[in-house]
């Protein structure tokens, strides 16, 4: 084999670290991130095991350190939070590995799909046990790629992750057959996305005002800073019921309550609800008896207020109890910011057949862009329209497959408004229907190719020179190549790696100046025996 040098694998790693920089985080270029894991992938074969798993972490904790100001500056998270950082570029770089192993085994067809499979297991797996959800996922990178976008509505994000993933290793692959493949996979998945994005629900629409007033932390009522926070809203409230609003959104705890003060404040909402004919969503921090971060919907019709809890809470900043119940009124459903960071949540709320979602948040301003497309996805996913008011960050108005009918930005101070319009309905989904069937799947083929990489078949195609796609001649052989399959170190013959001398101890037949090679019958291995007399001949002895 050919090894590359190390100037190569550090040329591939700033590659992908500076694309993936660029093509992931708070704000993307999609392009980028479809190049961005090609340069590792490519030069990964030709790399000894070490190198490559280490060129890969390199580049990928690289790109990932686009997140590091935002953890650490925005969140105010401790240091120890890079380390997640850390463990997903082991991931990837454990992909990277994955595929390297196959190939050089002889099976760059499988590899080709199985790393994908891998990578989109395996970040079915972070999203199923990280506090954080699905928020890693390169998928949210390509929310505003239509019509490639609405393939999470039959994979999840899964879908997504593989598909990102799938350019870069059919290229390292260098199997033409492969080009074809990609290419009807590519077609596929764009005319599924038209065919869907003419499938919006066409139910009557409803006109829905979403507000953010400058708030105050912790803002208490009836005490503190609360009332003002109240009498900010109040005329914005006003005036999105005459232009005809029925549904007004305001934001995640615009004030502080305790247990014992909610019933007195939810009468002042319950009123302003009532005298302007709107449905009214606020959120709450609410204080006693647990402390919850609460979103209430207050009726026109003095129905009692749905209430709902939010469920995921950020570790180290909301020191909440969670909740565990879902809210629906009619076929309206609540939920509360980083919630939409979990795709099994919102799958919950589509399999009730939820027409919209109605979600109060608070966003950290730099990642508002981010969180309203992490929102959106999870509308295509289940085939619902959301509205959702990140203050200090989005408030956006997405229909059913994901597309904005209306946004706009919140400042961190200062009023926001967005009016606009939304057909409640639900597009039925596949995800919604089987849920996490293709992560599941994507386990299924990444077993296959650790099945393989572990066959004794795949060491017999190294140690007889059949790594397919390279030079025979170019093969490792034995302790010359430390090839890493371990087949080449037992006692016996030994070939040449790249042209080098083999180690002594050999059968003598691979050094030019013993002699040539040529095909014999009657002759072991058709080595022509040197005449006598010859530099390096037998001597002839006499009986």
């Amino acid at each position: 084999m050919n090894y590359v040098s190390r100037w190569v694998a550090v040329a591939a790693a700033l590659a992908t670290g500076v694309l993936l920089y660029f093509g992931s985080g708070l704000h993307t270029v999609p392009a980028l991130t479809w190049l961005a894991p090609v340069p590792v992938f490519l030069v990964a074969p030709r790399l000894r095991p070490g190198a490559a798993w280490l060129t890969a972490f390199a580049a990928w904790l690289l790109g990932l350190s686009n997140l590091a100001r935002y953890l650490l500056g925005d969140l105010e998270l401790p240091v120890v939070v890079l380390g997640f950082l850390l463990g997903l570029a082991a991931v990837f770089a454990l992909t990277v590995l994955f595929f390297r192993g196959l190939v050089v085994r002889g099976h760059p067809v499988v590899a080709a799909f199985a790393a994908p499979a891998l990578w989109a297991g395996l970040d079915y797996l972070i999203a199923s046990v990280s506090p954080h959800g699905a928020f890693t996922s390169l998928a949210y990178t390509q929310v505003e790629v239509a019509p490639v976008n609405q393939i999470v509505s039959l994979t999840g994000p899964w879908g997504l992750s593989f598909l990102l993933l799938l350019p870069a290793t059919v290229i390292a692959a260098r199997k033409l057959l492969l080009i074809g493949v990609l290419a009807i996979v590519a077609a596929s998945t764009c005319v599924y996305g038209v065919v869907r994005l003419h499938g919006t629900p066409q139910s009557e629409p409803v006109k829905i005002a979403v507000l953010s007033a400058q708030g105050a932390d912790d803002a208490g009522w009836p005490d503190a800073a609360g009332p003002a926070v109240i009498e900010r809203y109040r005329p914005m409230i006003g005036a999105a019921a005459r232009a005809d609003a029925k549904i007004v959104l305001l934001p995640e705890k615009i004030v502080d309550v305790r247990t014992t003060d909610l019933p007195q404040l939810s009468q002042q909402f319950q009123t302003i609800a009532a005298s302007n004919k709107i449905e009214l969503v606020v959120g709450l921090t609410v204080l006693g008896d647990g402390d919850h971060n609460r979103a209430l919907m207050f009726h026109p019709d003095g129905a009692a207020p749905t209430s709902y809890d939010k469920h995921h809470l950020i570790p180290g900043i909301e020191p909440y109890t969670p909740g565990d119940r879902l809210a629906t009124y009619n076929t309206w459903g609540l939920m509360i910011c980083k919630d939409l960071d979990f795709p099994a949540l919102a799958r919950r709320y589509g399999e009730l057949d939820t027409s919209l979602l109605l979600v109060p948040a608070l966003d950290f301003v730099d990642d508002g862009w981010l969180h309203s497309r992490m929102a959106l996805l999870r509308g295509i996913e289940n085939g619902t329209p959301i509205a959702r008011d990140g203050s200090q960050g989005r408030l956006t108005l997405t229909d059913a497959n994901g597309r904005i009918v209306a946004e706009t930005t919140a400042p961190a101070i200062g009023p926001a408004v967005l009016i606009g319009e939304l057909r409640p309905g639900i597009d039925h989904t596949l995800y919604t229907a089987w849920g996490d069937w293709f992560a599941w799947l994507c386990g299924l083929l990444a077993l296959v190719g650790m099945v393989l990489l572990r066959s004794p078949g795949g060491r017999e195609s190294i140690r007889h020179g059949q790594l397919r796609g390279l030079p025979v001649a170019d093969l490792p052989a034995g302790d010359v190549a430390r090839d890493e399959a371990g087949d080449h170190d037992r006692p016996g013959p030994a070939g040449v790696a790249g042209g080098r001398e083999a180690p002594a101890g050999g059968d003598g037949v691979h050094r030019a100046e013993r002699g040539r090679r040529r095909d014999r019958a009657g002759q072991p291995g058709g080595v022509r025996p040197l005449a006598p007399g010859t530099a390096d001949a037998p001597r002839q002895h006499r009986t």
